[in-house]
Order: C-alpha cells, then structure tokens, then sequence
C-alpha cells in the first residue's frame, strides 16, 4: 500500500508540473474604447494573430471599454508590469515620453500617406527609442485618424466661431494649448464621455471620424461637425518593455509581428471607413462643415509649434523636412 500511495502521489505531482508547464502565459492589454472601435479591434486582431501562430500558450484578454481605467492609467500600469499591453492614442502617452507630443503638433501632417512615411521610417525608429528609455516598448504605430471639432452649440468655420465653448480634449497638455489658442475653453477628460455631452457639461469634443461615428456622438447632441483635421492621431501598440524582454527571441518575434499585422489592419480599417462614416453621420442629421477656413486655425495655432524647444522642436523639423 505504501508503494502504491507513493506512485500515486508522483504521478500526481508529475501532472500537476506537467499542468503548471503548460499553462498559458497571460498578457492584458488595457483599451479604453468600445468594441467597435480600432484600439480594441486591433488588440482583437492581435490575439488572433498570437492564437493562431501559437495556440494555448499565451492567454491574450483585451480589456475594453475603460475596464482597467484610463489610457494615462493603463499607460502607468503597463510601466510598473502590472498590466502587459495597450493601443493607445499619443496624447496621454506625452506624460511618459514628452517628445511624443512632436506627433501631436496642429497641422503637420496632411495625408495619412505623409503619416506612413513619417512613422514608418527613421523618425518612428528613434520614437521605439524614446518609449525603451520610459520602460515601454512600442510595438507598432497605427491610425485613430484626423481629428475634427463637434459641438451641440452651434457650425463652426472659423477660430471666432470656436471661441468660448467648452471643448473637451483628452489629457495631454499640447491638446489643451491647441484649443486655448483657438480661442475655446479646453477641459481634459477621460474617455468615454458620451453622458458629459448628453447632460452638457462640455459643448463639444474632437476625434476622428471613426470615434465620433462609433460612438454615436450626435445622440449626445453632437449637431455640428467641423472638418478641422488639425492633428493627425496615431495610437501605439505599446507593451511593457520588461515583458518583451522576458519573452524567448521566437515568441519576441511573434508578437511583434502580430503587432505589425493588427496595425495595419487598423490602418486599412480607418482610411477604408472614413468616407463611409462622414455619409452616415450626415444622413442621420448632423451638419457637416466640409470646408473650415483651414488657413485661419492654422494661423491660430502657429504659436503652439513656435513654443516646442529642444528635442521635440528637432524632431517636427526632421518631419518637415521629411515631408518637403
């Protein structure tokens, strides 16, 4: 009997390693959109992508809409590891890698093609860089599209049209400079903020096409639409740069280019929709400004790019000089 006892308990020792070696590596990834939208449609693409290179052995949740908080929060908890990955847009990530805000300036970008050229060349390169040193690894870089102005109050062409309402922006101070030199009164906001427009605590907000589609803004009172396209919005597929590390060179590999396939697929998925959207959004009421005086909000927020110094200066002059 004793003998017996003893095999039993190996063989159950042995299955409960055996069960252990072949659990499934977790990784989290922290979205603060909805389904519909790109950030969690390209962590889902993600985990396909992982699933179908590597099946069972790493355990990919997407955590959407805001379930682990803010992109800022999401972004703190992918730094101390606690939580492995995210899309996120670039504005909260300038709190952790300043000279991101370079992407961020009014104006710069024209077209998404400017937007590959810049991100996926030399200047996106010494971005990757700059995330390694915040303890982040950015995996990949994709599109939320070109920011426009909604509001409940009233059409906007011009910068005087603008002037005084309550725009809510996300938490990135070059946001709030852009909106403060309009002439507007800029409040940071986290996402989602569906029932701050319905009750009126903001007039209005500015995303791309994509966001304020999906997220049905106009049921919020979101009447007037402007197509400002003052700032192109790239997101990251960021990681925690410890985790990517950890990982053997093969699984490393991977995931970085299931990052890669996501992105670009969230790429092809903004530009694709776009028009399509726009269509929609009109026939369902809203009024669309299709031809703001682009000239005159660009003269308006020159001295947002004037003010930049340092590194964040040389690499918006890198762009332009990239994009001549």
């Amino acid at each position: 009997m004793h003998k017996c006892l003893t095999v039993v308990m190996i063989a159950f020792f042995l299955t409960g390693y055996a069960g252990m070696a072949l659990a499934a590596t977790q990784i989290n990834i922290a979205i603060v959109t909805s389904p519909e939208l790109v950030h969690t449609r390209a962590a889902v693409w993600f985990k396909e992508e992982i699933d179908k290179a590597i099946p069972g052995k790493y355990d990919v949740v997407v955590h959407h809409s805001a379930a682990l908080g803010s992109e800022t929060q999401a972004l703190q908890q992918i730094q101390v590891g606690a939580t492995q990955m995210s899309v996120c847009t670039t504005g909260p990530i300038e709190a952790f890698v300043p000279e991101i805000k370079a992407l961020e300036m009014p104006f710069l970008f024209s077209s998404y093609t400017d937007a590959d050229k810049v991100l996926d060349g030399s200047v996106g390169q010494d971005f990757a860089k700059r995330f390694e040193k915040a303890g982040f690894t950015a995996l990949h870089f994709l599109d939320n599209g070109f920011r426009n102005l909604t509001n409940s109050k009233r059409p906007v062409k011009t910068p005087e049209d603008a002037k005084g309402l309550k725009i809510r922006t996300m938490e990135a101070p070059t946001h709030l400079a852009i909106w403060r030199a309009i002439g507007a009164n800029p409040t940071p906001m986290a996402w989602p903020i569906f029932t701050a427009l319905q009750q009126g605590v903001i007039d209005g907000q500015e995303n791309p096409i994509a966001v304020i589609h999906s997220s049905k803004l106009n049921e919020a009172g979101q009447k007037y639409l402007s197509l400002t396209r003052h700032v192109y919005s790239a997101l990251v597929f960021v990681a925690n740069k410890s985790f990517m590390d950890g990982l053997p060179p093969a699984d490393r590999k991977i995931i970085m280019d299931a990052a890669r396939t996501a992105s670009l697929k969230g790429r092809a998925f903004i530009r694709d929709n776009e028009a399509k959207q726009l269509a929609e959004l009109e026939a369902a009421g809203v009024q669309v400004e299709r031809n703001p005086d682009i000239d005159a909000f660009r003269k308006a927020t020159a001295p947002v790019i004037d003010s930049i110094k340092g590194d964040t200066r040389k690499i918006v002059d890198d762009i332009r000089n990239l994009l001549k």
